[in-house]
């Protein structure tokens, strides 16, 4: 079977130390457009850039003409102030190294000037640059550039000038050109110059820009230079249409970028004909970062044939993975022990010693039984002397209200193995309703099928990762993803794909949308578990749970959905959990729910011949809570759902007994939205004065730790992270030593998959 062309994997536009690699390999070693000489007509004047972290600036030192020449215009680093190699072309355009490592401009670029020459650029007056940071990786909008498959679905006004009908890319060694129609290749000039810079002639004027990658691989500087041949109002119009399609990439990329860093997408496929200068440049990146790793992998080993006094090898803890919550602190202090000491010969003995030592408290740790948890109620520990006082705290690690790294782990360990309650059947009424979710960081959405199945996806198209459903709730039984097109049923399957029909190797049936495990109670209520492989069996005690509840409430297909919000809280969700605020929640909505709907006779009389109560509250793992009240008319759902270390979504849904609510339903719902937004606001003001150290023992405290030392446990059995979320590709050859690249560079790096650098967490 023919094997379909691929992305590279999406660790490539997340990963620290790939990046510094491409540094090194890529940025290094190339030439870059700076604009034409009408940007550099001021002697004297500095002309500042910085790309791949190299500042550098260009000015005109010497001439009275009003364009300078070549001898009378530099390129200078600006931390030494260093001449840099530059190039000014026939026809106007400044090009610059940003070091020594890269090749003559001719080399680097043959048969680039006589294309050039199709255009005079020093009639073309600079009138404006703006710069400003999006969140997405460097490669990410050089995608979007490098195909125009996405014009019709993304930048419909463009298109209206150039069709992306007969659209097309010619690669040549290190650029692109772009030409909208092959029987009009002099209709404007569209330039790719490898890797980051564009050129775009057309409409009386002139655009570039560079996409600058920053330090952080997710986090690109976007630098745009403007070019036009009038002034004022007519310049002022073709800058408003070139500034709406920036602005249209830039929304696509940062959206795309977000399924790339969630940890379930992991290549795209890419169209061989319409495609085909994505998959040119990446193929261009890609080689050289294997020529450099090659490189340095020779140079290592030339290094260590070199006879030295010999180092003992730091203990290595990839992936942040311990035995226990303790155990990897312990071994980051003997790693740096053994860096800082491990000198010479005679220390080896001395050493060993040390490590045996720390393995044996280790393992006696190990040995010990576990220690149970006392749970007592009140309040989370903040900065209060009256707070609760606790005589034996869990061992929880460091940042575990802020830090990064817990948050991951919580990811991994938790939101992508457990069921997670998330909506109720009648919230959707009829087929392609659908409700949008961010589970931790996992964009989902359950949608209702002609069948009248509910199903629930990840939130990303097979394609190139660009967000499905773009809106919290809708309807529609058929999704189109806004990228290039491509469309999904109800069911999750592919049923268009445009410009992909005959395409040698593909095939619809394979790339549909991924669908997330759902188990729906007999109540109605709706649980997911995003396992990528078999889930755990639906947890007994939860279900039992839920038959008590709904036992009380009277849960049934007679409840519907009258009202409900999603709010955001700027606290940790697990400090949100305290069972001190879920008893204040539970109390405030009772008092509210008895003003605005007082029990009515049939209702005291049914609660009479039933001898209890339909007033009930229950918890579900992880930050779910159930409410019903006395009347029996009403129950509300508020979940606690992660979306960062330090954010998170709080989500209410409120439903009622259609014969039961009466007119005062409208004053009701607002009572109680007014009512959790207050108590949220308690929760932040709180939440702001906590102690790092500090742990609430009122919470599932207790059972999170469980979790997340459980998943550890596996992660050192298995000397990596464990990803369950993610879906496992096809692999094509490329992908494959991609992949397998990101991960020798990685080891070599100390770095992570989410670029944080970070050695692992200090439990």
């Amino acid at each position: 079977m023919t094997e379909l062309t691929r992305t590279l994997p999406a660790s490539w536009y997340c990963n620290e130390p790939l990046y510094q690699m491409e540094r090194k390999a890529v940025f290094l070693k190339s030439w870059y457009l700076l604009g034409p000489v009408t940007r550099f007509q001021k002697v004297g004047e500095h002309v500042d850039y910085e790309i791949a972290q190299q500042p550098i600036y260009a000015v005109r030192l010497s001439g009275e003409a009003l364009h300078p020449l070549a001898d009378e215009l530099k390129v200078f680093n600006a931390k030494t102030d260093k001449e840099l190699r530059s190039h000014l072309t026939p026809t106007g355009l400044l090009f610059s190294t940003i070091s020594d490592d890269a090749p003559s401009f001719h080399e680097f670029f043959p048969e680039l000037e006589e294309l050039l020459g199709k255009v005079d650029f020093t009639r073309l007056p600079h009138r404006r640059s703006i710069r400003y940071e999006g969140r997405f990786n460097w490669k990410t909008m050089v995608d979007g550039y490098q195909e125009c498959l996405h014009c019709q679905y993304t930048h419909p006004s463009f298109s209206v000038f150039y069709p992306p009908t007969f659209y097309t890319v010619r690669n040549n060694h290190n650029f692109s050109q772009h030409i909208a129609d092959p029987k009009k290749p002099d209709d404007g000039l569209f330039l790719y110059f490898f890797p980051n810079c564009t050129l775009n002639v057309y409409g009386g004027g002139m655009s570039s820009f560079r996409v600058c990658p920053t330090a952080d691989p997710q986090v690109t500087r976007m630098e745009f230079d403007y070019y036009h041949l009038a002034e004022g109002e007519r310049f002022e119009e073709y800058f408003k249409f070139v500034r709406q399609v920036a602005m249209e990439d830039y929304e696509l990329c940062e959206k795309a970028q977000d399924n790339l860093a969630r940890g379930v997408y992991h290549e795209g496929i890419l169209n061989p004909e319409k495609e085909n200068g994505v998959s040119y440049y990446q193929q261009r990146v890609f080689q050289m970062v294997c020529e450099q790793h090659a490189a340095d992998r020779a140079s290592k080993r030339n290094d260590d044939s070199v006879p030295k006094d010999q180092v003992a090898p730091p203990l290595n803890n990839k992936g942040g993975v311990q035995l226990s919550l303790n155990t990897l602190f312990r071994e980051l202090k003997v790693m740096e022990f053994l860096s800082a000491y491990l000198l010479t010969r005679s220390s080896v003995i001395v050493a060993l010693l040390t490590v045996l030592f720390l393995t044996h408290q280790s393992w006696t740790h190990l040995s010990r039984s576990k220690k149970s948890y006392q749970i007592s109620g009140g309040s989370p520990n903040v900065h209060d002397e009256h707070n609760l006082v606790v005589s034996k705290e869990p061992d929880v690690p460091e940042g575990w209200w802020s830090g990064r790294e817990v948050f991951e782990l919580e990811r991994r360990a938790i939101f992508s193995k457990s069921w997670l309650y998330l909506a109720y059947v009648t919230q959707f009424c009829k087929a392609g309703a659908y409700q949008s979710f961010d589970i931790a960081g996992f964009p989902i959405f359950l949608i209702r099928g002609k069948d009248d199945k509910i199903r629930a996806f990840h939130n990303v198209c097979r394609h190139r990762a660009y967000t499905i459903t773009r809106k919290e709730t809708g309807t529609s039984t058929v999704l189109g993803c806004r990228y290039h097109g491509w469309s999904y049923d109800t069911t999750g399957r592919l049923v268009k794909a445009p410009q992909f029909d005959g395409i040698p190797g593909f095939d619809k049936s394979e790339n549909g949308l991924f669908e997330i495990h759902t188990h729906t109670t007999d109540h109605g209520m709706v649980f997911v578990n995003l396992e990528s492989g078999e889930p755990i069996p639906f947890p007994n005690s939860t279900a039992s749970d839920i038959d008590r509840f709904a036992s009380a409430a009277r849960l049934g297909s007679k409840s519907r959905w009258l009202a409900g919000q999603t709010l955001t809280g700027t606290f940790n969700w697990k400090f949100g959990m305290s069972l001190q605020y879920h008893t204040v929640v539970a109390d405030q909505l009772e008092e509210i729910v008895s003003a605005a709907a007082p029990p009515s006779v049939a209702a005291k009389f049914s609660k009479f011949i039933r001898q209890h109560s339909s007033k009930a509250k229950s918890h579900i793992f992880p930050g779910n809570f159930l409410y019903s009240f006395e009347d029996g008319h009403f129950w509300i759902s508020l979940s606690f759902i992660p979306a960062s270390e330090s954010t998170t979504q709080v989500r209410y849904d409120m439903f009622g007994l259609s014969s039961t609510t009466g007119n005062n339903e409208g004053e009701l719902t607002n009572a109680i939205a007014e009512s959790i937004k207050t108590i949220l606001q308690k929760i932040e003001i709180e939440f702001s004065s906590v102690t790092p150290g500090s742990l609430d023992t009122s919470s599932n405290t207790s059972q999170i730790l469980d979790q997340l030392q459980g998943h550890l446990r596996l992660e050192k059995k298995n000397g990596s992270q464990i990803l369950p979320a993610m879906r496992q590709p096809k692999g094509s050859s490329l992908f494959q030593q991609a992949e397998q690249l990101c991960k020798d560079i990685d080891c070599a790096g100390s770095g992570s998959r989410s670029g944080s650098g970070s050695n692992g967490l200090d439990w």
